[in-house]
């Protein structure tokens, strides 16, 4: 009998429970990975670590396809785009210890022309991001209803607005335009457009026309494209250098990577070196991101997964290139 009460005054107390809100703002942590890069297949690269992406908060950092890292005082600033369409942005700010401290995590949806959040898949499948270093503005790609959609530098200050890009073909579905870099040109500013199916264009801002560019194959066989990214738009001799990411997935032998130095001139597209291949021991994922900033002795290069786990959590891992 006692027992019967007890399960009664219970069901009583959750029927008048209230749902409580949750109150903390979203916040990400680093995780360190194991794993380690003996042999590097280019001796001017050094692995300097990987982490996890662990999300307090929220339920969004996942699917990520790319991002953009700038320097900020004494930390890093990140943004990163998903296959939900939404642009995450965190900080990565040492804790002294050869690590980061934890950070905030801002989820901010894309909005599309008409000012709606893009929820349906086909719509919302970003997978490359660039910015006009000179006012800021974000470009994304998308792969489902494939088209490029321009940001303002402050997101939240109204929708997107598609770039009314001809000359484009339609690519094979869920294998387009996986990456986009913005490209500076005393003939005018264009984007540089990888597509995972093979190819590349080049399509200039000022009239908006499309062309496709002569480029290298790919690293291997049933290797594809993912991200590319000028490596520093200060340095003359290195606004026309790209970082080439590619990516390869068998269910047997799992996910590998390939990371290339690109050079651009005119409308020719070639390979200058091989920088990092990813295979174990170093931590493998779905890498589909790339961006670099300046170091005082060269460049420091972050990659970011979109997940093969069904955890959904994103890898990042880091390099040191001294060209």
């Amino acid at each position: 009998m006692r027992f019967i009460f007890a399960i009664l005054a219970l069901l009583a107390t959750s029927a008048h429970a209230e749902p409580q809100p949750y109150l903390q703002r979203p916040t990400v942590s680093f995780r360190a990975l194991k794993g380690s890069d003996p042999k590097p297949v280019n001796p001017k690269v050094r692995y300097v670590g990987g982490y996890e992406l662990v999300a307090k908060g929220t339920s969004e950092l996942v699917g990520l396809s790319d991002l953009h890292v700038s320097p900020d005082g004494d930390r890093l600033k990140v943004e990163a785009v998903s296959d939900f369409g939404i642009m995450a942005r965190f900080e990565l700010t040492p804790d002294g210890k050869g690590d980061y401290l934890d950070s905030p995590l801002e989820i901010d949806p894309l909005l599309d022309p008409q000012g709606r959040r893009l929820t349906d898949k086909n719509e919302a499948d970003a997978e490359g991001l660039t910015t006009d270093p000179v006012s800021g503005n974000r470009y994304i790609s998308f792969e489902g209803h494939q088209r490029v959609i321009t940001f303002p530098h402050d997101l939240l200050s109204g929708p997107g607005e598609v770039v009314p890009l001809g000359g484009l073909p339609v690519f094979p579905f869920n294998q387009g335009m996986e990456g986009v870099t913005y490209i500076q040109d005393p003939r005018g500013d264009a984007l540089l457009i990888g597509v995972e199916a093979g190819g590349f264009w080049r399509c200039g801002l000022a009239l908006n026309t499309c062309m496709e560019i002569h480029g290298p194959a790919t690293p291997g066989f049933l290797y594809m494209m993912t991200s590319l990214a000028v490596v520093d738009y200060g340095d003359p001799r290195r606004d026309h250098d790209i970082l080439g990411l590619y990516r390869y997935y068998d269910p047997i032998t799992g996910p590998r990577n390939v990371l290339r130095l690109l050079h651009l001139e005119g409308d020719t597209l070639t390979v200058v070196s091989n920088l990092v291949k990813i295979t174990p021991p170093l931590p493998v994922d779905n890498f589909e991101g790339v961006s670099a900033i300046k170091t005082a002795t060269g460049y420091r290069i972050f990659l970011v997964s979109d997940s093969v786990k069904a955890d959904g959590m994103s890898k990042l891992l880091i390099f040191d290139w001294m060209p």
